[in-house]
């Protein structure tokens, strides 16, 4: 009986030593994207919560750019684009508009 609680205890100890913490996914590069109000065309990109993201709009009118659910919010005036930086932290489908009403891509995050 007592070969078996030591073969048992020799078994949970060797099972702790083995089971650290789960190593993190790598960190995907950051997503860049370069989007043109004046050349719109909706697409669809892919991104993974946690992924750095970049957008740089530019436009020849002033408008605002605004991403839905993530509430980042700039402004692109000709000669000076717009830049949009964030990082989501939950996954969905972002519509990235400028406002009121061109959509400039939809945002995938899985």
């Amino acid at each position: 009986m007592k070969t078996v609680h030591a073969l048992v205890l020799a078994l949970l100890v060797l099972a702790g030593c083995s089971s650290g913490p789960e190593a993190a996914p790598p960190a995907a590069d950051p997503l860049v994207l370069a989007l043109s109000v004046d050349q719109a065309s909706p697409q669809t990109v892919e991104a993974v919560r946690g992924q750095a993201v970049e957008l740089t709009v530019t436009s020849e009118e002033p408008v605002d750019v605004h991403v839905h659910g993530v509430d980042v919010l700039a402004r692109a005036e000709r000669g000076k684009p717009a830049v949009l930086a964030f990082t989501p932290a939950r996954t969905g489908t972002f519509d990235v508009e400028a406002h009121p009403d061109t959509l400039l891509v939809r945002l995938v995050v899985r």
